[in-house]
């Protein structure tokens, strides 16, 4: 069987829309990564069945996209505890509504328009596991976020590369950007070695654990060697067919497995205001990979 032909075999019955048990629908936006979920109510307290099928329905397809929510800062909270344990600190930025619930405001030129493709915070020894957001102030138009399924970048590699990945790992890091963020107490360089390769601990799916934000360099590579792998995998993970994108709207909230996934915010809105509601769950899940 060729390979075009087991993806059409293993992959054309995911993007049919399903019925689950439950009463909920599952949509499929794509063969590899993205599921509309619609007739779940995340105000509502759902039960340990239908909770079950979230988490395993997030496993299969790395982001999950409710609309209609409408979730108070609280209620964001409670609904992210389907997935795992809500993630509280004092860091989250300026005019955070609720402790463990941040805004992702497009005023904040840096943190607020991330118009690059990464995971959240690699350049941390145990990175975010799985975030939330939720629209709560769109533009007009634009401001779409794209997700790419980085599960299914490394299946689609050609045997070879993924041995010569299975054995690679990588520096990430993250360093203040201004000299008023260097004065900052908190502001510190930050950085981590992480797999290139990474072992999905609740499913043993491999995926690619790279991103242009945070990924500086190959371990044990020259500089040109290591620039040119890493911009090999870039371009690969993000190949239109691995993946997805939600046209927000007011109360719509994603749900993405930032361990599987990389994500991409369009800055193409101009001075309009985006504002996004932001949790996410504390699994201190540090990455593990083929050969650890």
């Amino acid at each position: 069987m060729t390979i075009a032909n087991r993806i059409a075999h293993e992959y054309a019955p995911l993007l049919t829309q399903r019925v689950e048990p439950d009463g909920f629908l599952a949509h499929h936006l794509s063969p590899f990564i993205g599921t509309e979920v619609i007739g779940i109510d995340l105000k509502q307290t759902q039960s340990e069945a239908v909770a079950e099928q979230l988490r395993q329905l997030l496993r299969d397809r790395g982001v999950l996209f409710f609309r209609d929510q409408h979730l108070s800062a609280e209620q964001q909270l409670a609904a992210t505890a389907i997935w795992g344990p809500p993630r509280i600190n004092d860091s989250y930025r300026e005019g955070s509504p609720h402790p463990g619930v941040g805004i992702v405001d497009s005023i904040q030129e840096i943190a607020g328009r991330v118009s690059r493709w990464h995971a959240d915070v690699t350049a941390a020894q145990a990175p975010s596991t799985i975030r939330l957001l939720q629209a709560i102030e769109l533009p007009p138009h634009g401001g779409d976020t794209h997700w790419a399924s980085t599960e299914a970048a490394y299946e689609r590699l050609s045997p070879a590369l993924k041995e010569l990945a299975d054995d690679l790992t990588a520096i990430h890091n993250i360093t203040p950007v201004t000299l008023e963020d260097f004065r900052k107490p908190r502001s510190k360089f930050q950085w981590a070695e992480h797999p290139v390769v990474r072992v999905h601990p609740e499913t043993g799916r491999r995926s690619l654990f790279v991103n242009p934000r945070f990924t500086r360099e190959i371990v044990g590579l020259k500089p040109h060697e290591s620039a040119d792998l890493l911009e090999l995998f870039y371009n690969h993970i993000v190949l239109p067919e691995h993946t997805t994108r939600i046209q927000w709207r007011l109360g719509s909230l994603a749900v993405w497995d930032n361990r599987s996934s990389l994500h991409y915010a369009a800055d193409d809105y101009g001075s309009a205001r985006r504002r996004l509601q932001s949790t996410s769950v504390e699994l201190n899940d540090r990455p593990v990979g083929v050969r650890s």
